[in-house]
């Protein structure tokens, strides 16, 4: 039988980067401003021109930019902390070059009374197709692959409890993910919802892979979009490794930091919230 393989849009895995050969390279460091400490995994890119790239964990960031790009401008963004945004053609004359991003003010946690006793609710796709998957493949290991799926509450108080998305066949035994929180509009991700950084180490195998929320004390109750944000890391080789898909519904995804979100019908991304209602 031949297999069907879901290329969880073909269009975004191969399409999109930055292929010119007349480019040149910002090298550089992202820093808290105030006690220089790095900071890391920040997501630098030219918005909507899906050239980007994210920051090492000791926020030290490489990017190449085609040169029809250099009267562009260059955005820096971390969930915790202001946007920062600087045309290309200041940042090619400093050196050393360094990002230094101010912390946002930190918001209490809304408090939310309930009148009967909440229950605990699975949201989104909790199947997946053993014939259909979403392969991960990456030109620049430096450049992110980013998956959301819509998680409609429709106005309810909800407490986060898990996140849940399926993985086939990973190369490695650990991979990092950040997990982003968007508003939904005009069923595409837009602005952050969440302003706590959700970065995970975690060990992984072909099947489920479950992340804890529960210690975030996140509590929702508008729709949103769920990120699935792969980091990949300084090494040479970059681990391969699937989506879980499903026919039916739509998958949203980009593949730079930054970059445009596209949306293809026929299938969907096999990930799901477990949640308090």
């Amino acid at each position: 039988m031949k297999y069907l393989r879901f290329y969880l849009l073909t269009a975004l895995f191969f399409g999109g980067l930055p292929t010119a050969f007349a480019q040149f390279t910002l090298v550089g460091q992202v820093q808290v401003q105030g006690t220089q400490q790095p900071l890391p995994f920040v997501n630098i890119g030219i918005r909507g021109k899906n050239t980007g790239t994210v920051a090492d964990a000791d926020g030290s960031f490489q990017l190449r930019v085609p040169i029809e790009r250099q009267l562009d401008t260059l955005t820096f963004s971390a969930v915790g902390y202001q946007e920062q945004a600087w045309p290309l053609v200041q940042l090619r004359s400093r050196h050393p070059l360094i990002i230094r991003l101010v912390e946002k003010p930190t918001l209490l946690r809304e408090v939310v009374i309930r009148a009967k006793q909440p229950k605990t609710r699975r949201i989104g796709t909790t199947t997946h197709n053993p014939f259909l998957w979403g392969q991960v493949q990456r030109k620049d290991s430096h450049d992110m692959v980013e998956f959301a799926k819509l998680i409609p509450l429709a106005g309810k108080p909800t407490e986060l409890l898990q996140a849940h998305i399926f993985l086939r066949y990973p190369t490695e035994d650990s991979l990092t993910f950040r997990l982003n929180f968007y508003r939904a509009d005009q069923d595409l991700p837009t602005t952050r919802l969440v302003e706590q950084a959700l970065v995970v180490r975690t060990a992984v195998k072909n099947g489920w892979l479950t992340i804890e929320l529960a210690p975030y004390a996140l509590a929702l109750q508008t729709d949103f979009y769920l990120g699935f944000e792969f980091l990949p890391g300084k090494s040479a080789s970059v681990p391969s490794f699937s989506y879980g898909g499903q026919f039916g519904g739509s998958a949203v995804s980009r593949t730079s930091s930054l970059g445009t979100w596209k949306r293809e019908p026929g299938a969907s991304l096999s990930a799901y919230v477990t949640v308090r209602q």
